[in-house]
């Protein structure tokens, strides 16, 4: 038999009722095999199992994916939103310094623009559950970092883009405090500002970090993920 560590994140984890599982499966066991086992013991994963991606290592992989003992797999629901050779990409539980971040991609004469983006939590009322207690981001960490860097590289395929800083924040998020910072240095400000526009809609699109708002009257309701209606010229 062979032992995989089932890893549950944002709205699948409150199905599931735990954020973590072990599960033994008979060797050659595919992911298929493992998804009808978890929703056999929780039918309620189930109804939600269309929407989720499945990553085993850290890497989306398909349903025909064979596993082995040892592997690491990560449900994801949809989300809210390489290595950096001059990049600096961070996730971290405490406030967000805008300044550092910008600073990090400041200084190279090549580049003549640089452009920094800082989302913050905006102030709600819920019809409801009344006024926006705060955010709450949840990430399947290293696999968050991998996938920006991999974005960032995306980003230079195609714009001129020299160093870029992204800091997104885990944890409790008041309101008007910084959630993500993104500092991107280019060679001419429309690729500034592209890139840094590209690299923020497509991260809370692809990057597994989950965004939970809590309510006044003590609820909680998990963010969608934002449409992305707008198309993004390449200059």
């Amino acid at each position: 038999m062979i032992n995989v560590e089932v890893l549950f994140f944002g709205p699948a984890e409150d199905v599931a009722g735990v954020d973590r599982r072990r599960v033994e499966l008979p060797p050659g066991a595919v992911l298929e095999t493992l998804m009808a086992r978890l929703c056999a013991d929780t039918p309620a994963l189930a109804g939600v199992q269309a929407s989720l991606r499945c990553a085993v290592n850290r890497e989306f992989v398909t349903s025909t994916h064979v596993l082995v003992d040892g592997d690491e797999v990560a449900l994801i629901p949809p989300v809210s939103g390489g290595a950096g050779r001059h990049d600096l990409v961070e996730l971290t539980g405490e406030p967000i310094d805008p300044q550092r971040v910008q600073a990090f991609v400041e200084g190279d004469p090549a580049h003549g623009a640089v452009l920094t983006f800082e989302g913050t939590t905006r102030g709600e009322t819920h019809p409801e559950h009344g006024e926006l207690l705060h955010l709450e981001y949840r990430a399947y960490g290293d696999m968050a970092v991998e996938q920006v860097h991999r974005l960032i590289d995306q980003a230079r395929e195609r714009w001129t883009v020299g160093s870029v800083a992204v800091v997104h924040r885990t944890g409790v998020v008041g309101p008007a405090a910084s959630s993500v910072v993104i500092a991107v240095a280019a060679a001419h400000r429309d690729e500034a500002f592209a890139a840094c526009r590209w690299l923020i809609d497509t991260l809370k699109r692809e990057v597994p970090i989950w965004k939970r708002e809590v309510w006044a009257d003590g609820s909680h309701t998990w963010s969608k993920p934002d449409p992305v209606d707008h198309p993004v010229s390449e200059s």
